[in-house]
Protein backbone atom coordinates (compact mmCIF):
# COMPACT_ATOMS: atom_id res chain seq x y z
CA UNK A 1 0.00 0.00 0.00
CA UNK A 2 1.48 3.69 -0.67
CA UNK A 3 0.30 6.32 1.45
CA UNK A 4 -2.57 8.63 0.12
CA UNK A 5 -4.91 11.12 1.96
CA UNK A 6 -8.15 10.83 2.66
CA UNK A 7 -9.30 12.93 0.13
CA UNK A 8 -8.03 10.65 -2.34
CA UNK A 9 -8.44 7.65 -1.05
CA UNK A 10 -12.30 8.68 -1.10
CA UNK A 11 -12.30 9.91 -4.47
CA UNK A 12 -10.93 6.83 -6.05
CA UNK A 13 -13.30 4.64 -4.17
CA UNK A 14 -16.12 6.66 -5.49
CA UNK A 15 -15.22 6.23 -8.77
CA UNK A 16 -17.91 5.87 -11.36
CA UNK A 17 -17.90 5.79 -15.32
CA UNK A 18 -18.98 9.51 -15.24
CA UNK A 19 -15.63 10.67 -13.83
CA UNK A 20 -12.91 11.91 -15.45
CA UNK A 21 -10.18 10.98 -13.80
CA UNK A 22 -6.67 11.47 -15.12
CA UNK A 23 -2.88 10.68 -14.05
CA UNK A 24 0.28 12.35 -14.91
CA UNK A 25 3.60 12.16 -13.27
CA UNK A 26 5.04 14.60 -11.01
CA UNK A 27 9.09 15.13 -10.75
CA UNK A 28 10.85 16.48 -7.76
CA UNK A 29 14.73 16.93 -8.42
CA UNK A 30 16.54 18.22 -4.97
CA UNK A 31 20.08 19.07 -5.66
CA UNK A 32 22.58 18.53 -3.14
CA UNK A 33 23.34 22.49 -2.48
CA UNK A 34 19.50 22.04 -1.17
CA UNK A 35 17.79 23.76 -4.67
CA UNK A 36 14.56 21.94 -5.43
CA UNK A 37 13.59 21.85 -9.08
CA UNK A 38 9.77 20.91 -9.89
CA UNK A 39 8.68 19.72 -13.11
CA UNK A 40 5.24 18.77 -14.48
CA UNK A 41 4.57 15.75 -16.70
CA UNK A 42 0.74 17.14 -17.27
CA UNK A 43 0.47 19.34 -20.61
CA UNK A 44 0.09 22.24 -17.98
CA UNK A 45 1.73 23.49 -14.89
CA UNK A 46 0.01 21.93 -11.65
CA UNK A 47 -0.49 22.50 -8.42
CA UNK A 48 -0.33 19.20 -6.12
CA UNK A 49 0.24 18.75 -2.74
CA UNK A 50 2.21 16.01 -1.11
CA UNK A 51 0.89 12.02 -0.87
CA UNK A 52 0.61 12.24 3.10
CA UNK A 53 -1.41 15.79 3.31
CA UNK A 54 -3.88 18.45 1.02
CA UNK A 55 -2.14 21.34 1.96
CA UNK A 56 0.15 23.49 1.09
CA UNK A 57 -0.03 23.56 -2.71
CA UNK A 58 3.63 22.87 -4.71
CA UNK A 59 3.46 24.29 -8.28
CA UNK A 60 5.13 22.30 -10.83
CA UNK A 61 6.09 23.92 -14.04
CA UNK A 62 6.23 22.80 -17.39
CA UNK A 63 9.55 21.61 -18.94
CA UNK A 64 11.09 19.10 -21.05
CA UNK A 65 9.55 15.57 -22.21
CA UNK A 66 9.99 12.78 -19.09
CA UNK A 67 9.98 9.18 -19.96
CA UNK A 68 10.95 6.00 -18.32
CA UNK A 69 10.76 3.42 -20.79
CA UNK A 70 12.61 1.20 -17.43
CA UNK A 71 11.39 0.87 -14.89
CA UNK A 72 11.57 -1.82 -12.23
CA UNK A 73 9.63 -1.49 -8.36
CA UNK A 74 9.64 -4.25 -6.11
CA UNK A 75 9.00 -4.87 -2.22
CA UNK A 76 12.03 -6.39 -0.78
CA UNK A 77 15.44 -5.51 -0.16
CA UNK A 78 16.68 -5.60 -3.34
CA UNK A 79 17.46 -1.92 -5.16
CA UNK A 80 14.92 -1.23 -7.30
CA UNK A 81 16.15 1.03 -10.96
CA UNK A 82 14.57 3.48 -13.03
CA UNK A 83 15.72 4.70 -16.03
CA UNK A 84 14.53 7.97 -16.64
CA UNK A 85 14.94 9.84 -20.38
CA UNK A 86 14.53 13.58 -20.21
CA UNK A 87 14.30 15.34 -23.97
CA UNK A 88 15.82 18.64 -23.28
CA UNK A 89 18.21 20.38 -25.89
CA UNK A 90 20.59 23.20 -25.62
CA UNK A 91 17.68 25.75 -25.50
CA UNK A 92 15.89 23.98 -22.39
CA UNK A 93 17.26 25.56 -19.38
CA UNK A 94 17.63 24.49 -15.89
CA UNK A 95 14.87 25.22 -13.40
CA UNK A 96 12.58 28.35 -13.73
CA UNK A 97 14.08 31.43 -15.25
CA UNK A 98 17.55 29.40 -15.54
CA UNK A 99 20.24 30.51 -17.58
CA UNK A 100 22.30 27.22 -17.66
CA UNK A 101 21.14 24.02 -19.82
CA UNK A 102 20.85 20.48 -18.67
CA UNK A 103 23.71 19.32 -21.10
CA UNK A 104 26.02 22.11 -18.82
CA UNK A 105 24.19 21.45 -15.72
CA UNK A 106 25.26 17.91 -15.70
CA UNK A 107 28.91 18.21 -17.29
CA UNK A 108 29.50 20.63 -14.40
CA UNK A 109 28.52 18.46 -11.96
CA UNK A 110 25.42 20.50 -10.63
CA UNK A 111 23.58 16.98 -10.15
CA UNK A 112 26.33 15.29 -8.31
CA UNK A 113 24.24 13.60 -5.51
CA UNK A 114 20.91 14.60 -6.04
CA UNK A 115 17.54 12.53 -5.85
CA UNK A 116 14.69 12.11 -7.77
CA UNK A 117 11.41 11.45 -6.34
CA UNK A 118 8.26 10.72 -8.90
CA UNK A 119 4.72 11.66 -7.56
CA UNK A 120 2.07 10.37 -9.48
CA UNK A 121 -1.11 12.85 -9.36
CA UNK A 122 -4.51 11.86 -9.69
CA UNK A 123 -6.60 14.57 -11.58
CA UNK A 124 -10.16 15.13 -11.78
CA UNK A 125 -12.23 17.49 -13.84
CA UNK A 126 -15.51 16.62 -16.52
CA UNK A 127 -14.57 16.77 -20.08
CA UNK A 128 -15.23 20.40 -20.09
CA UNK A 129 -13.59 21.25 -17.33
CA UNK A 130 -10.36 21.91 -16.39
CA UNK A 131 -8.84 19.03 -14.02
CA UNK A 132 -7.97 19.65 -10.78
CA UNK A 133 -5.19 17.74 -8.61
CA UNK A 134 -7.21 15.83 -5.93
CA UNK A 135 -3.89 13.90 -4.56
CA UNK A 136 -0.89 12.52 -4.89
CA UNK A 137 1.09 8.96 -4.34
CA UNK A 138 4.75 8.44 -4.45
CA UNK A 139 5.75 6.19 -7.42
CA UNK A 140 9.68 6.15 -6.71
CA UNK A 141 12.28 8.32 -4.80
CA UNK A 142 16.16 7.42 -5.61
CA UNK A 143 19.32 9.04 -6.03
CA UNK A 144 20.71 10.18 -9.45
CA UNK A 145 23.39 7.96 -10.66
CA UNK A 146 25.34 7.29 -14.41
CA UNK A 147 24.21 9.78 -17.04
CA UNK A 148 24.33 9.96 -20.50
CA UNK A 149 24.32 13.63 -22.00
CA UNK A 150 22.72 13.96 -25.77
CA UNK A 151 22.43 16.73 -28.03
CA UNK A 152 18.58 16.25 -27.67
CA UNK A 153 18.19 13.37 -25.03
CA UNK A 154 19.56 12.59 -21.32
CA UNK A 155 19.64 9.47 -20.14
CA UNK A 156 19.48 9.02 -15.96
CA UNK A 157 19.96 6.04 -13.99
CA UNK A 158 18.35 6.36 -11.22
CA UNK A 159 18.66 3.86 -7.94
CA UNK A 160 16.64 3.58 -4.98
CA UNK A 161 17.84 4.57 -1.78
CA UNK A 162 18.02 0.81 -0.46
CA UNK A 163 21.57 1.34 -2.60
CA UNK A 164 22.76 3.09 0.31
CA UNK A 165 22.56 -0.55 2.48
CA UNK A 166 24.58 -2.23 -0.27
CA UNK A 167 28.11 -3.30 0.68
CA UNK A 168 30.94 -1.64 -1.48
CA UNK A 169 34.06 -3.87 -0.14
CA UNK A 170 35.31 -4.83 3.22
CA UNK A 171 34.61 -2.59 6.08
CA UNK A 172 38.42 -2.14 6.57
CA UNK A 173 41.61 -2.78 4.48
CA UNK A 174 45.02 -4.06 5.77
CA UNK A 175 47.37 -0.43 4.15
CA UNK A 176 49.27 2.01 5.40
CA UNK A 177 47.47 4.75 3.95
CA UNK A 178 44.09 5.69 6.36
CA UNK A 179 40.93 4.50 5.19
CA UNK A 180 38.51 6.62 7.15
CA UNK A 181 36.77 9.91 5.35
CA UNK A 182 38.48 12.76 6.77
CA UNK A 183 36.60 14.21 9.07
CA UNK A 184 34.08 11.49 9.11
CA UNK A 185 33.15 8.59 11.46
CA UNK A 186 36.51 6.93 12.40
CA UNK A 187 38.33 10.07 11.93
CA UNK A 188 36.75 12.17 13.84
CA UNK A 189 38.70 14.90 13.21
CA UNK A 190 36.72 18.06 12.96
CA UNK A 191 37.11 20.34 9.93
CA UNK A 192 35.36 23.04 10.71
CA UNK A 193 37.81 23.93 13.45
CA UNK A 194 40.30 25.20 10.56
CA UNK A 195 37.86 26.36 8.25
CA UNK A 196 38.40 29.56 6.82
CA UNK A 197 35.93 32.18 4.92
CA UNK A 198 37.36 34.20 2.70
CA UNK A 199 36.51 36.51 -0.08
CA UNK A 200 38.40 35.63 -3.35
CA UNK A 201 40.75 38.63 -4.74
CA UNK A 202 41.51 40.36 -7.79
CA UNK A 203 42.82 37.34 -10.60
CA UNK A 204 39.99 35.17 -9.28
CA UNK A 205 37.54 33.34 -11.96
CA UNK A 206 35.68 30.01 -12.73
CA UNK A 207 38.82 28.41 -13.24
CA UNK A 208 40.82 29.46 -9.96
CA UNK A 209 39.99 31.66 -6.77
CA UNK A 210 42.62 33.61 -5.26
CA UNK A 211 42.85 34.86 -1.46
CA UNK A 212 44.93 36.87 0.73
CA UNK A 213 45.58 34.32 2.98
CA UNK A 214 48.84 32.37 4.71
CA UNK A 215 47.22 28.91 5.92
CA UNK A 216 49.98 26.64 8.08
CA UNK A 217 51.19 24.39 6.48
CA UNK A 218 50.64 26.37 3.27
CA UNK A 219 49.42 23.14 1.51
CA UNK A 220 46.65 22.88 4.60
CA UNK A 221 43.71 22.78 1.87
CA UNK A 222 45.42 20.76 -0.84
CA UNK A 223 42.74 17.50 -1.27
CA UNK A 224 40.10 19.89 0.85
CA UNK A 225 36.86 21.69 -0.16
CA UNK A 226 35.29 25.08 -0.50
CA UNK A 227 31.94 26.06 -1.19
CA UNK A 228 30.82 29.65 -2.38
CA UNK A 229 28.91 31.37 0.09
CA UNK A 230 27.58 34.53 -1.69
CA UNK A 231 27.30 35.18 -4.74
CA UNK A 232 25.41 33.22 -8.56
CA UNK A 233 27.72 30.37 -7.19
CA UNK A 234 26.30 29.61 -3.59
CA UNK A 235 25.69 26.91 -2.02
CA UNK A 236 27.87 24.86 -4.62
CA UNK A 237 30.83 23.29 -3.51
CA UNK A 238 34.18 22.02 -5.61
CA UNK A 239 37.06 19.77 -4.24
CA UNK A 240 40.25 20.86 -4.03
CA UNK A 241 43.07 19.38 -6.45
CA UNK A 242 45.32 21.82 -5.26
CA UNK A 243 46.60 25.25 -3.70
CA UNK A 244 49.73 27.56 -4.34
CA UNK A 245 51.16 30.17 -2.40
CA UNK A 246 53.65 33.38 -2.80
CA UNK A 247 53.82 36.65 -1.56
CA UNK A 248 50.74 35.88 1.00
CA UNK A 249 48.43 35.57 -1.84
CA UNK A 250 46.47 31.96 -1.75
CA UNK A 251 45.65 29.99 -4.86
CA UNK A 252 43.00 27.61 -5.27
CA UNK A 253 42.69 25.00 -7.88
CA UNK A 254 39.96 22.56 -8.75
CA UNK A 255 38.80 19.68 -10.51
CA UNK A 256 35.93 21.58 -12.32
CA UNK A 257 34.93 25.38 -12.95
CA UNK A 258 32.17 26.93 -11.10
CA UNK A 259 28.82 27.25 -12.79
CA UNK A 260 28.83 30.77 -12.67
CA UNK A 261 31.30 33.61 -13.20
CA UNK A 262 32.81 34.71 -10.26
CA UNK A 263 33.09 38.27 -8.71
CA UNK A 264 36.34 39.35 -7.29
CA UNK A 265 36.08 41.28 -3.71
CA UNK A 266 32.47 40.15 -3.75
CA UNK A 267 32.06 36.53 -3.37
CA UNK A 268 33.15 34.49 -0.15
CA UNK A 269 33.91 31.60 0.14
CA UNK A 270 35.04 28.83 2.70
CA UNK A 271 37.80 26.36 2.47
CA UNK A 272 37.83 23.08 4.59
CA UNK A 273 41.32 21.65 5.07
CA UNK A 274 42.28 18.12 3.40
CA UNK A 275 44.01 15.18 4.01
CA UNK A 276 46.31 12.75 2.51
CA UNK A 277 46.03 10.03 4.72
CA UNK A 278 49.51 9.51 5.83
CA UNK A 279 50.61 9.34 8.74
CA UNK A 280 52.64 12.25 9.38
CA UNK A 281 50.44 14.33 7.78
CA UNK A 282 47.27 12.96 10.42
CA UNK A 283 50.31 13.66 13.21
CA UNK A 284 52.13 17.12 12.58
CA UNK A 285 49.33 18.61 11.01
CA UNK A 286 45.92 17.81 12.69
CA UNK A 287 47.28 16.04 15.80
CA UNK A 288 44.80 13.05 15.46
CA UNK A 289 46.89 10.35 15.45
CA UNK A 290 45.09 8.52 17.68
CA UNK A 291 42.47 8.16 15.42
CA UNK A 292 44.79 7.01 12.32
CA UNK A 293 42.86 4.72 10.30
CA UNK A 294 46.01 3.09 8.57
CA UNK A 295 48.63 -0.22 9.26
CA UNK A 296 51.73 1.60 8.34
CA UNK A 297 53.98 -0.96 9.82
CA UNK A 298 52.50 -4.19 7.84
CA UNK A 299 55.71 -5.46 5.81
CA UNK A 300 55.41 -5.86 3.00
CA UNK A 301 55.06 -9.32 1.17
CA UNK A 302 58.91 -9.99 0.52
CA UNK A 303 59.51 -9.38 4.22
CA UNK A 304 56.32 -10.92 5.32
CA UNK A 305 57.71 -14.24 3.34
Amino acid sequence: MRPATDTLADMLDAWSPLDVIRKANLYIITLANGGIIRYSGFQTSVQAPAPTTDTPLYTFYLGPAFSYPKSKVQVGTKVSELTLDVLAGPNDLLGVGGTISWQSALQQGIFDGATLKIWRAFLRGQDTQFPTVVGTITWFFGRIGEVEIGRSKITLKVKSMLDLLQPQGPARLLQASCGWVFGGDGCFFNRLTLAANLTCIAGSSQAALYFTETPVPVTLYNLGSVTCLSGLNAGFGRSIANTSWAAGTLGVFYFRPWVFPVVAGVDKFQLLPGCDHTLGTCTNVFNNAKHYGGFPYIPPPETAI
